[in-house]
C-alpha cells in the first residue's frame, strides 16, 4: 500500500517539474529553476517563465473509497497471478506424473519380455567385452533373471 501512495505522489509532483523558469542571473550565467528568480532581478533578463496551464496544480487528494478500490484491485490481481502460478505448478505435476507412469510401463513391459525369453529354455546370447555374442550359462541367466523381476516389482503395478 504504501508503494501505491508513494506512486500517487509522484503523479502528482510531475507537473510540477515541468514548469520552468529561465532568467540570467548577475554574473550572466543562465539559471533554470523550478522556482522563480530571486527578487531584483530585472524583468529583461527573465528569458522563460511557466505558462499558466503548467504551473502545478494541486491534485484533488484521493479519497478513501478511490483508493481502497485500488489496493482491492491490486490485491485481486496479485491474488489471480498465484492462482495462474498455482495452476501451472499442478499441470507440471500432472505432466510429470504422466511421463513417470509411461516410464514404468515401458520398464515393466521390458522386463516382462526379459523374463519370458529368459525363462524360454532357450540358450540366450548377449554381446561380450569384445563385441563378439557369448552364451549365458546358468548362473548368468539366473542373475538376468533376478535382476527382471526386481525391474518388475519396482515397475509394475
Amino acid at each position: 500500500m504504501s508503494t501505491l501512495l508513494g506512486l500517487a505522489a509522484l503523479l502528482c509532483l510531475a507537473p510540477a517539474a515541468q514548469a520552468q523558469w529561465k532568467w540570467v542571473s548577475h554574473s550572466g550565467v543562465v539559471q533554470y529553476s523550478d522556482q522563480p528568480p530571486p527578487p531584483g532581478t530585472p524583468p529583461r533578463d527573465i528569458l522563460a517563465r511557466p505558462t499558466p496551464s503548467s504551473v502545478a496544480q494541486p491534485a484533488p487528494p484521493a479519497s478513501g473509497a478511490s483508493a481502497a478500490a485500488a489496493v482491492r484491485a491490486g490485491i485481486a490481481k496479485a491474488k489471480a497471478r498465484q492462482e495462474e502460478q498455482r495452476k501451472a505448478q499442478e499441470q507440471a505435476r500432472q505432466l510429470q506424473a504422466q511421463v513417470q507412469t509411461q516410464q514404468r510401463a515401458q520398464v515393466c513391459e521390458q522386463a516382462r519380455q526379459q523374463l519370458q525369453a529368459l525363462d524360454s529354455g532357450r540358450r540366450v546370447r548377449q554381446p561380450g567385452p569384445g563385441g563378439q555374442l557369448d552364451y549365458l550359462d546358468s548362473a548368468q541367466i539366473e542373475a538376468q533373471r533376478q535382476q527382471a523381476l526386481a525391474a518388475m516389482q519396482s515397475s509394475c503395478y
